[in-house]
């Protein structure tokens, strides 16, 4: 008897042990600027994605620590393990080798062409888009049916190294169009003071992102506990509230 005993004291201090783990949890996070979903405002890390993942976190009662880099060190940080996570994130065989990923999006990013004013450029296939010139960021990922046209020659694209940049060329007239999340590129509008450009009505795709794990991390345990939270912060309620104080509707 006093053997069973031990051996359930045993058990309990186990689960006790793994609870208070899992309650300390510390996690190193990292986004990139992608206003509205994540940016820098005085000095502090905000955003849609922001405040849900610190609320998701919260209320797992993990303690995590936000981080701003660029796109392409973050990839290469979530592949070798220096940090935890990372959003958002396309799905794509080339990241599912090194991350893990929630099966709940964290948000689906509409992809849309902006146009200058009275350029009246119609758009329903990437065939009507031949001849013209594309802003792009480096190392944005658009999709397939995108990445296919550019190789047969299409249309050409022009790479530049953020946003901000694309925009203040297309509003000059110097590329026939930038290729961007809908509400980032009217919030970089807003912002840059642009009034002659507009996005075109047909999306190029609607592609969900999502937040993902380092596998160096071994952190796949931790992707069923978030997944659980988003769809409670969804179906609750959280997310529009959250989605709701960044976008102007």
């Amino acid at each position: 008897m006093s053997q069973i005993i031990g051996n359930l004291i045993v058990i309990v201090c186990s689960m006790l042990l793994s609870m208070t783990a899992q309650a300390t949890e510390k996690l190193t996070c990292a986004t990139n600027e992608f206003a509205p979903f994540g940016f820098t405002e005085n000095d502090t890390l905000t955003g849609i994605e922001v405040d849900l993942v610190q609320e998701i976190a919260h209320r797992l009662k993990f303690d995590i620590s936000l981080t701003m880099m660029p796109w392409k060190r973050m990839l290469q940080f979530m592949e070798d393990g220096t940090i935890d996570c990372m959003f958002a994130a396309f799905k794509t065989p080339e990241r599912e080798v090194y991350m893990d990923y929630t099966s709940v999006p964290i948000h689906i990013s509409s992809l849309v062409f902006f146009e200058k004013d009275g350029s009246h450029i119609k758009f329903e296939t990437l065939e009507d888009l031949k001849g013209l010139t594309v802003g792009l960021v480096r190392g944005f990922k658009t999709n397939e049916a995108f990445d296919a046209a550019v190789s047969k020659g299409v249309f050409r694209v022009d790479e530049v190294n953020n946003f901000d940049q694309n925009f203040k060329k297309l509003s000059a007239g110097r590329v026939d169009l930038v290729l961007v999340n809908r509400h980032v590129g009217g919030r970089i509008l807003k912002k840059l003071g642009i009034t002659n450009v507009h996005p075109l009505p047909v999306p190029l795709s609607a592609t969900p992102a999502y937040l993902t794990f380092s596998k160096k991390r071994q952190h796949a345990d931790l992707v069923s506990l978030f997944d659980i939270e988003l769809k409670k912060a969804s179906s609750d309620g959280t997310y529009r509230k959250i989605f709701e104080k960044y976008i102007q509707n």
